[in-house]
């Protein structure tokens, strides 16, 4: 009988051994998973992979895109992904479900701009008929990926994700050494076995003395086991019998874990929490160090063409606001008096730190520092974005003054909070009155306690003095106004805000007699268009500031950081 159990375990084992070798090898899973999803039909002038998709795992997700001709692929913030398409129709590809790729048409408008070269994206790259892309986010967030033609024609539907399949097999493992384990226990028991089959007095009874001690005890034995006592071969009958039941519950055990064990083998990510409201809630930069480089050396390229050429034309896609006011106005007095200096350049780098608008709505801001070898002096370039289709245009580019600081930056991942031009949002003023308190210290020295001494109000003030006391023949005045729509804020690390803002500062100068002429320098009569003046002329100067305003509470006055001042306009009364 243990013979019989022996061969059992043996051969259960080896089967369980076997099992689990297929388990790994012919019935293995295919290494990679692939789900795909085509819309042929499709006239929809932007296709997007939603973050569902691309975050289909978390090793590694391969993307294979197929189209017509030649197509461009975009990698971008999700809600900048949306934001861009807007109403555009579109098809999105938004989850894998059911082994495929789920997708919807979504109507809106049949034709959208080129999306190449926008600065929401991260990164972008174009390809002809296909494409194979190695999906790794460029950092935390969620992220979408924008497929198109041209804005025009129909953009690529025919999407291919994959990516690692879970191959781990735990039950696998456990058959192959559960069966080794039953292979070696029936072995273990075969042997036993046979060693207590060959125990018996050497000969046989059959070569015992009839009515030998040994015979009569071995025949005692038997008669009180036949007897039903309780003796010694009683003991090993029954010792047999659990062992027979102990191989059979071994072997019950065996399969019962393998199952159990297979039954546990789930799909990745099928069990995963949905994400917290604290990371939903969680705020990112909207660029990153890439993009900024980028941005900065198209706006340098652009502001070097127009400075070259004396040509505004040649900053309008990324110059605007107040530091197009500022270089349209130069060139054009200096097209009449070459000796006006120019503007200072941009330099694209090196980036000595930054500050990074953190929040989705628009318009965004964001602010490099920046020092190059034609203005050792660090500059304050300030850029917007309008809207989401629209690229970041430098609005301000401002001189740091001497012995100034720029504020520490926060060091979060999160960017740099904006503040609304209103709000004080836990300052010691809103930006548009801290604006408004320095043109009225400009000026006239009032809100003189609120404003920090600094070497630009000191130049500003002698001028104007100077301007009064030397025109015996003209009355002159200055007033200064905030253009509210120019102003930009973002928080700093201590609760402050660096607030971006343009003045206008407008010098007015009428005869103190009737009927005597007023003069005009060839710098305000290449604006004017005349010489002289009998009615009068408004002068305005064009100043833009990056000032410092104190958290609430603070003692500290409001500090100017940086400026840049030009003439922008003269017009005859």
């Amino acid at each position: 009988m243990r013979l019989k159990i022996a061969v059992a375990l043996i051969a259960a084992g080896l089967l369980a051994v076997v099992l689990g070798i297929a388990l790994r090898t012919v019935w293995a899973p295919p290494e990679t998973v692939s789900a795909s999803y085509s819309a042929a039909e499709s006239t929809a002038p932007v296709t997007v992979i939603e973050p569902g998709v691309l975050g289909v795992d978390d090793e590694r997700v391969d993307i294979t895109v197929e189209g017509e001709g030649e197509f461009f692929l975009a990698v971008g913030r999700a809600g900048d992904v949306d934001a861009w398409v807007g109403e555009a129709a579109h098809t999105s590809i938004s989850a894998v479900a059911d082994g495929r790729l789920q997708g919807s048409a979504v109507e809106g408008d049949a034709k959208v701009p080129n999306p190449a070269g926008s600065d929401l994206w991260v990164s972008e790259e174009t390809a002809a008929q296909s494409t194979e892309h190695r999906w790794i986010a460029p950092a935390e967030g969620e992220w979408s990926i924008l497929l198109a033609a041209d804005g025009t024609k129909p953009a690529p539907t025919n999407v291919t994700v994959s990516w690692p399949n879970d191959t781990t097999s735990p039950g696998s493992i456990a058959l192959i050494i559960i069966g080794a384990l039953l292979a070696v226990l029936g072995l273990a028991i075969a042997i036993i076995s046979r060693r207590g089959g060959g125990a018996a007095p050497a000969g046989g009874p059959g070569d015992r003395p009839a009515g030998s001690l040994d015979e009569t005890a071995v025949v005692s034995g038997r008669r009180v086991a036949a007897g039903g006592g309780s003796g010694a071969s009683a003991g090993r009958a029954e010792s047999r019998t659990d062992g027979r039941r102990s191989g059979a519950g071994a072997l019950a055990v065996v399969l019962a874990a393998g199952t159990a064990l297979t039954a546990q083998v789930v799909p990745a990510h099928a069990g995963e929490p949905a994400a917290s409201p604290e990371a939903a809630a969680a705020t990112y930069p909207v660029v990153l160090d890439g993009q900024l480089n980028r941005i900065m050396d198209a706006v340098a390229g652009a502001v070097t063409a127009g400075d070259a050429a004396r040509d505004a034309g040649e900053l309008n896609a990324r110059v605007g606001g107040a530091a197009l006011a500022l270089r349209e106005a130069n060139y054009k007095v200096r097209a009449e008096n070459g000796d006006v200096a120019a503007p200072v350049p941009v330099a694209a780098d090196p980036v000595l730190t930054s500050m990074v608008d953190s929040g989705p709505e628009w318009p965004r801001t964001v602010v490099a520092v920046t020092r190059g070898d034609d203005n050792p002096v660090p500059q304050v370039v300030v850029l917007s974005q309008a809207t989401p289709r629209e690229n970041y245009k430098m609005v301000h580019a401002v001189q740091m003054l001497p012995g100034t600081t720029f504020p520490q930056v926060s060091t979060e991942k999160g960017g740099s909070p904006s503040v609304p031009a209103d709000s004080k949002d836990g300052l010691l003023h809103a930006p548009q009155d801290a604006l408004k308190l320095l043109a009225g210290y400009l000026t006239d020295g009032k809100n003189k306690e609120a404003v920090a001494e600094n070497t630009f109000a000191e130049q500003i003030t002698s001028f104007q003095k100077d301007q009064v006391a030397s025109n015996d023949n003209a009355d002159i005045s200055f007033s200064r106004s905030v253009d509210g729509k120019s102003v930009r804020a973002l928080k700093t690390a201590d609760g402050g805000a660096m607030v971006y803002g343009y003045m206008r500062n407008v010098m007015s100068s009428v005869p103190s007699e009737p009927g005597a002429t007023v003069g005009l320098s060839e710098e305000f009569a290449a604006l004017a268009g005349e010489q002289t003046t009998t009615e009068g002329v408004d002068v305005t100067y064009g100043e833009s500031v990056a000032i410092y305003v104190p958290p609430a509470g603070s003692k500290e006055p409001i500090t100017v950081i940086g400026v840049a001042q030009d003439l922008v306009d003269v017009r005859l009364k």
